[in-house]
């Protein structure tokens, strides 16, 4: 006889919805927050427990969990590092091992195409000055409108002390970019007349985009300086085009063969297989340059609990169902990254590249969590389409609530069945 797993998130799914759920299947509630407190500990303290609580459906179980994350954001290598222990500390055998890691690469995959996309940033997008430019530019007309190459006078930027440990190697470059706030800027017209049109005759209106007009809806600027050298926290430069004490926000290197300027050198990057790749257009990853989970306590804790739970019940892995469509919700949510339409981004990655059969609402609220989706995929389940189950082979049911108080009922309902 075969035992399926079947899961039924009409009102969504989230990772603490999932353990409790099994605590309702028959996982005795201990079994479940000792290993999610265990994971969280490897990050900080946590205080989980369980709850019944009587629902017009019959008793829910709920898990209240109050974390004190030390770092709550974790790169990727990071956190498998912490599950690695995690899981050799819960004793976990390789089937939820297994599903376990597969929970949390799913997570990081979903993170960095959610990151990738562009959506995390909208609304929050923010610089910081990283130092300031010295020029002998004082007054409004005094800076040119490109950097001179006969131009007199001292020119650097003075990075603040805590920025300057990033000018090391910034040398073996000859040239670099430098992105400046243009702090003078004064609001901005989508027409404008660039300086730069023959005198005689009417002077020709074009795009602001098709400009370098300073007057921007970002007022970011954009100079190609010559590096004379690095003194402390000062980079020594070419002529500026910028007036005395502009903000500088960020100094990337100029490298010729990529930037196809045809002035300058390719610094370190010269004759080596990396800027090859670059050239070429090949697919390729760069040393440290990886996703960043958010919220890594809690997932930590949500897929060590649904693993732990799943193991004590013995689930056969390869019978897992789900039925469809499952619920996302709707409205707006907040997080880390500002407030953003429901799903989350990294939920709609999942959704999209585990095709998850899902539908809008019921209700404006956010129910499909990253991590709840993350678990279902990882689940590999069977899709069915939702209809009642026949009471006669169910052995057991379990019904996990979230922190919500919606109607319909803001719960996932699992079920043991018997075939």
């Amino acid at each position: 006889m075969t035992t399926t797993l079947i899961l039924d998130p009409g009102m969504g799914m989230a990772g603490d919805m999932f353990s409790a759920a099994l605590i309702g299947l028959g996982v005795p509630a201990e079994v479940i927050t000792q290993a999610m407190s265990a994971a969280a500990h490897l990050l900080g303290s946590a205080r989980i427990t369980a709850e019944t609580v009587p629902t017009p459906e019959g008793p829910g179980q709920r898990l209240k969990i109050a974390l004190a994350a030390n770092d709550d954001h974790l790169s990727a290598a990071a956190a498998r590092d912490l599950l690695a222990q995690a899981i050799a500390a819960a004793g976990l055998a390789k089937p939820y091992a297994a599903f376990a890691r597969r929970t949390l690469a799913i997570l990081i995959e979903a993170e960095r195409e959610a990151h990738s996309s562009g959506r995390l940033d909208f609304g929050q997008m923010s610089v910081q000055a990283i130092g300031v430019a010295h020029t002998p530019y004082q007054h409004r007309h005094d800076a040119p409108h490109q950097p001179r190459t006969d131009a007199e006078g001292e020119f650097y930027v003075e990075l603040f002390p805590e920025f300057a440990a990033g000018l090391e190697n910034v040398t073996d470059f000859s040239h670099v970019f430098l992105l400046s706030w243009l702090h003078h800027s004064a609001g901005f017209s989508l027409q404008v007349t660039p300086p730069w049109q023959n005198a005689a005759g009417e002077r020709k209106r074009v795009g602001l985009f098709a400009s370098r007009s300073p007057n921007r809806p970002n007022p970011i600027g954009l100079t190609l300086a010559r590096v004379q050298g690095v003194e402390g926290n000062r980079l020594l430069t070419g002529p500026l085009d910028l007036f005395d004490g502009t903000p500088i926000i960020d100094i990337k290197p100029h490298v010729r063969t990529l930037d196809q300027t045809g002035v300058g050198d390719d610094g370190w990057l010269a004759d080596g297989d990396h800027l090859a790749l670059h050239k070429k257009g090949v697919p390729h990853s760069h040393e440290g340059e990886e996703a960043v989970l958010h919220e890594a306590q809690d997932i930590l804790l949500d897929v060590m609990g649904a693993a732990a739970g799943l193991q004590y019940l013995n689930i056969d892995m390869n019978a897992v169902a789900c039925l469809t469509p499952v619920a996302v919700g709707g409205g707006v949510i907040s997080f880390s990254h500002g407030a953003l339409p429901a799903p989350a981004p990294a939920t709609s990655a999942i959704l999209k590249r585990h095709r998850i059969p899902h539908v809008a609402g019921p209700v404006d609220v956010e129910l499909l969590t990253p991590t709840g989706a993350a678990i279902l995929a990882a689940l590999h389940p069977i899709w069915r389409c939702r209809q009642s189950l026949p009471t006669k082979r169910i052995s057991a049911r379990g019904m996990g609530l979230g922190s919500k108080n919606l109607q319909p009922l803001n719960a996932l309902r699992l079920a043991l069945q018997d075939d």
